[in-house]
């Protein structure tokens, strides 16, 4: 892996956790010392980090929703062997969403 300059090498090794002497990467790492001490930005990063939580809830629920949805109707319908299915083939599982009109 001797295709990247030693300035990317550096700033590589950084973001895997090791810290190398190099300039740039003590730069960056003044930077993010002193991104972490800022209160406000701090309280930011913290009310986006609650309004994506928030979010994957309310997509997981969305999408259990929407399965189980799918599943009542291949119910309806005596497509038992669809309901195995679309548990384990997600482009089958898309191909009835459609069919059955489900958004």
């Amino acid at each position: 892996m001797n295709d990247v300059s030693p300035e990317l090498k550096a700033f590589l090794d950084y973001v895997a956790g090791k810290k190398p002497a190099d300039p740039f990467v003590d730069e960056l790492e003044e930077a993010v010392e002193n991104a972490r001490k800022n209160r406000e930005w701090r309280h930011g990063y913290m009310t986006l980090l609650m309004r994506d939580q928030e979010n994957w809830e309310i997509g997981e629920k969305y999408g259990e929703n929407k399965m189980a949805n799918l599943i009542m109707l291949l119910n309806e319908d005596g497509r038992l062997s669809d309901i195995v299915r679309v548990s384990q083939d997600e482009g089958y599982r898309q191909e009835l969403y459609k069919e059955y009109h489900i958004s």
